[in-house]
Parts: structure tokens; C-alpha cells; sequence
């Protein structure tokens, strides 16, 4: 431990508090001592003895409270009593703080740029309703000097605070933001923005939500994981959506992990009835499952879906988590007018919801309308490169472009798609169309032996769903085929 972080921690721990009462304390009774050893002849040895007692004192003493301390107030997450002095947060929503950005400038208006990123980030992180976000005046009273985010799990009861930074460059500036895990004092994720100074008009509004939305796949990524941390029999409608949707992000297109996750998600229902982001999510993983033909009782899967999109609406129509799921689903079942007013809601009361953008969309090219909705998926996957639904953003790019009659557009996406997520059947059946448009129709067939691998139940009636009727029409006259379900 370096020099400034041990007196961070006394300071956190207010052992200079302990330290001065107990100076005052042994000078007061060596006082005393003196008068009495004086009236009653002690021998010197006494008196002696008592001093070095005083001093030998004062370091036990302190050992002593710093370890209290630490029963306290454990660092250890599995700990029982961990959190039993942390002011209670709200037990669906864990706590999030955004510090003040520090500015490494000496310019008045990038301390001005620095406060301003700050606070519009508030702002906008305000609108993920999943967390708890601490207010601005709270965050910058601990603005200043190395905070050891520890403290702010002792002091506020945050699960997580962002933390960043603007330093300039020769011809711009650098924005740093990194998430913490203020349980552990660890890192969850880091990453730099440079803006050249003809681009600062860029700074408040793109680097924002570029931030915003790299910090929601994080939390969502740090919540699946420390939710592992309890046995599944405890765990609570929270930790059963995070798994949940975990699973829908990381676990890949398959029919056993839509079914599980669906059941986990009615789990979580159960004990929780009026979760509407656990019912939003249930509608559409039952409704993407419904239009990929991963649910053997598809009709079932329609009326359930059908149900929790509607009732989670009503439920939280201000949640753009909510509206954003819920919306796509009720799209993904054939429900166009109705779906894309909703998911244009959710973008309304948070432009950084990514899943929002890219399900607008999808929702657009399924109802014909692909240019536009070719716009709203290039959209979502350059403000989130890394987001989980690439894979599926990228392949309906790709369908798009192969009906506008861009095959090699569609080739590349297919490919993308097929990167992003090598698990995903549905990038290998846009690579077929698009490979059999170019007339490449060996790979074509190749790509679709690929996505048959991937999803042995793939059928006919699945591949039309997924890249539309007329794609598979032509795939079926070059000779290229599934079996038809029965």
C-alpha cells in the first residue's frame, strides 16, 4: 500500500480521531500519575514502566480500531455482514454514482467542458431506470482528491461509480471513462474518446451516449456475474432477470437457451409480480423465439408474448428499458403499428437505449420500410460497435441490402454478422442469399450447411421467417433447401 493510500484509509477510517483522543488521554494520565507517584514515594521503575505502557499503547491501539473496523465494514462481497451499515438502496436497483470528472487542463472552458460532461451524463445514465443513480449535488461533494470508491459503498451503498477524466491534446481533447466495481475497488471497464477541436461540438452529445451505452452492456455484464456469486436457489427476481438476460446477450440463438431463459424469466415473475422489465424481456425472448421457430409450441409462445408486452406497457410506460422490449416484441409477432410507436417511445425517454435503436430498425425493414430502417441499424452499430446484438443487427443489414439489390453490401454484413457471433444460425442464412445473389452459390450452400450445424431443427418455414419469404424462394429455385417441419 503506497503512503497517500494508508492515510486515505485512516482518514476513511478515522483513526486521526482515535489517535488524538488517545494522545490526550495518556498525557492527562501520565499527569496524574506524576502527582500521585510524588505524594506516594513510587519507585522510579513505576513510573517508568507506566510511560513505556502509554507508548507501547498507542500502536495497539490503533491496530485495534483499524481492525474493528473491518468488521464493521468488510470489503469482502460474500461477507454476511457486508452490507449490514450500507444505507438501503432500493433492492431491484442497484447503486450507481457519476464522480465529478477531473480536468487536467489549466483552460477555464475545459474545466467548464469537464463539469458539463459530468452533469450530462447524469442526465442521461438518470434515464437507465434499472439503476439507482445517485443525484449530482451528492456525487460532487466528493469531488476533489483520490477517492477510494470502497468509501462510497461504506458511505452511499453504490454497487458501481464512473469515474473519468478530459486532459488536453495538442489539437483536441481526451475523455476517459472507466467503471468501478465499489464493492471490490476494481475495474469493470475502461475506454478513451479523442474529439479534434473542429469536433467538440460532437463531445456532449456522442461521447455521451457512446459511454452510456458501453456502460449498460457492462453493468448488465457485472450483474450476470455477480449474481453467480449466490446459489441459484436464492436468488432473488434481480439476479434471476440479470441471468436472463445474460443468457440472451451471451448464451446464443438456440432453443434450450430461449427456453430456459423464458422459464427463468417467469421464475423471476413469481416472485416479483410486478417486475415489468422481467415481463418485457419474457415478451421478447418468447416473441424472437416465436419468429425463429425456437419454441416447439409456437402459438403458446405468441399468447404469452402477446400478453407480457401489453401488461409490462401498462405496468412502466415512462421505462425505456421496458418500451424497448416490449415494443420489439410486439413487432417480432407481426404487430408493426403497434410495436414501432412504442420502441420510437423508449428512444424518446433515452436516445442512448441501443437495443431501442437497432430493434426501430429491424421493426422498419420487416414492415418494407428498409432504407429507413437500414438507417436506424447502421445507427445503433456505430454508437455500439461491441453490443451483444450485433450478430442479429448485422444480419438483418444484410437481408435488407440483398432486397434493395445490394449484394456485395449484404456480403460484408453477413460476414460481420457471422464475427460478431459465430453461434448465430441467423448470419450464416443471410450469407447464403447474399453468397446466391452474387452467384456464388457453393457458398451459399456452404453457409447454410453452416447454420443447419448450428440449429439442427432449422427448417424451411424457420429460414423464410428469419430472411423472408422471397429470399427463400430464391434460395429453394438454385436448389439450395431445408426440410420442412412436420
Amino acid at each position: 500500500m503506497q503512503v497517500s493510500e494508508l492515510f486515505a484509509e485512516l482518514r476513511d477510517r478515522h483513526l486521526y480521531r482515535v489517535a488524538a483522543f488517545y494522545a490526550a488521554g495518556g498525557w492527562l494520565l501520565l499527569q496524574v500519575a506524576d502527582v500521585v507517584a510524588e505524594s506516594f514515594a513510587w519507585p522510579a521503575w513505576a513510573m517508568r514502566g507506566l510511560i513505556l505502557l502509554v507508548i507501547v499503547g498507542f500502536p495497539v491501539t490503533l491496530l485495534v480500531f483499524w481492525f474493528l473496523d473491518e468488521v464493521e465494514h468488510p470489503d469482502d462481497p460474500d461477507s454476511d455482514t457486508a452490507d449490514a451499515d450500507i444505507p438501503e438502496q432500493d433492492a431491484q436497483r442497484p447503486g450507481l454514482i457519476v464522480l465529478p470528472f477531473d480536468c487536467f487542463s489549466d483552460r477555464r472552458e475545459d474545466r467548464w467542458a469537464a463539469d458539463a460532461l459530468t452533469e450530462d451524463l447524469t442526465a442521461l445514465l438518470a434515464r437507465f431506470s434499472e439503476y439507482a443513480l445517485l443525484a449530482r449535488n451528492t456525487a460532487f461533494a466528493y469531488r476533489g482528491g483520490d477517492i477510494d470508491v470502497r468509501r462510497l459503498h461504506r458511505e452511499l451503498g453504490v454497487r458501481y461509480a464512473l469515474e473519468g477524466s478530459l486532459r488536453r491534446l495538442p489539437n483536441g481533447l481526451r475523455v476517459t471513462a472507466q467503471l468501478l466495481d465499489a464493492r471490490e475497488g476494481t475495474h469493470l471497464w475502461a475506454e478513451q474518446y479523442d474529439r479534434r477541436d473542429d469536433e467538440l461540438h460532437e463531445l456532449y452529445g456522442e461521447v455521451c451516449r457512446a459511454i452510456a451505452l458501453h456502460l449498460g452492456i457492462e453493468l448488465s455484464r457485472a450483474e450476470m456475474k455477480l449474481s453467480k456469486l449466490t446459489p441459484p436457489s436464492q436468488w432473488s427476481a434481480w439476479e434471476l432477470y440479470q441471468q436472463a438476460r445474460g443468457s440472451l446477450h451471451f448464451g446464443g440463438w438456440s432453443q434450450r437457451n430461449f427456453q430456459d431463459a423464458a422459464a427463468t424469466l417467469r421464475e423471476a415473475i413469481s416472485k416479483d409480480p410486478e417486475f415489468a422489465s422481467a415481463r418485457a424481456l419474457l415478451a421478447l425472448i418468447l416473441a424472437l423465439g416465436y419468429w425463429a421457430h425456437l419454441f416447439p409450441d409456437r402459438e403458446t409462445a405468441y399468447e404469452e408474448a402477446l400478453a407480457s408486452a401489453e401488461r409490462a406497457i401498462a405496468m412502466a410506460p415512462e421505462s425505456s428499458e421496458v418500451m424497448g422490449f416490449a415494443g420489439c416484441a410486439l413487432s417480432d409477432l407481426g404487430h408493426d403499428e403497434r410495436g414501432i410507436p412504442v420502441i420510437e417511445r423508449a428512444i424518446e425517454l433515452n436516445p442512448a437505449n441501443g437495443q431501442a435503436v437497432a430493434a426501430l430498425g429491424a421493426a422498419k425493414v420487416l414492415s418494407g420500410r428498409l432504407e429507413e430502417g437500414i438507417a436506424d441499424l447502421t445507427l445503433a452499430v456505430s454508437i455500439s460497435p461491441a453490443d451483444p446484438g450485433l450478430a442479429p443487427w448485422s444480419t438483418m443489414l444484410s437481408i435488407a441490402q440483398t432486397y434493395l439489390g445490394n449484394a456485395a453490401d449484404a456480403t460484408q454484413w453477413a460476414d460481420r454478422a457471422c464475427k460478431a457471433d459465430a453461434r448465430y444460425f441467423g448470419g450464416f442464412l443471410a450469407k447464403a442469399v447474399a453468397k446466391a445473389s452474387l452467384g456464388e452459390l457453393p457458398g451459399a450452400q456452404a453457409a447454410l450447411e453452416e447454420a443447419r450445424r448450428l440449429n439442427p431443427r432449422l427448417s424451411a418455414q424457420a429460414a423464410s421467417a428469419l430472411i423472408g419469404a422471397p429470399a427463400w424462394e430464391e434460395l429453394a429455385k438454385a436448389g439450395i433447401r431445408l426440410p420442412m417441419e412436420t
